[in-house]
């Protein structure tokens, strides 16, 4: 699967869905850093990649569908620390496993994930 990791997510979590066996680009790498959302989704939709992010904007499917996208994952981390991102990230690759995001929005946080469109 592919995956662009937004410019809040940081670079260092795409090892571990590369890891999984998983393309995982950055805007950052790409030089996207700064591009406004609207930017970041297209390119997302355009290079058929899931997007990863924390930009919580996102987690509004009435906003940024994800209805005819690979998918948008919104990781909810309050702490902001790299450790508890991780376990986020790792908790979505153990979930990709038995689910594709494709068309849908995932929301992840410690308690678990939330998937709108509700299967």
């Amino acid at each position: 699967m592919k995956f662009k990791l937004d410019e809040c997510i940081d670079v260092r979590l795409a090892i571990l869905l590369e890891d999984a066996a998983h393309d995982a680009q950055t805007v950052y790498a790409e030089g996207l850093s700064g591009k406004p959302d609207t930017v970041i989704y297209s390119v997302c939709t355009k290079e058929r990649r899931v997007l990863i992010t924390q930009d919580m904007v996102f987690s509004n499917p009435f906003v940024f569908s994800p209805l005819g996208t690979e998918g948008i994952i919104v990781i909810r981390n309050p702490s902001q620390l790299l450790s508890e991102a991780e376990h986020l990230v790792r908790m979505t690759i153990l979930k990709l496993v038995e689910e594709d995001p494709k068309g849908c929005l995932w929301v992840v946080d410690r308690r678990g994930i939330r998937i709108w469109p509700a299967g």
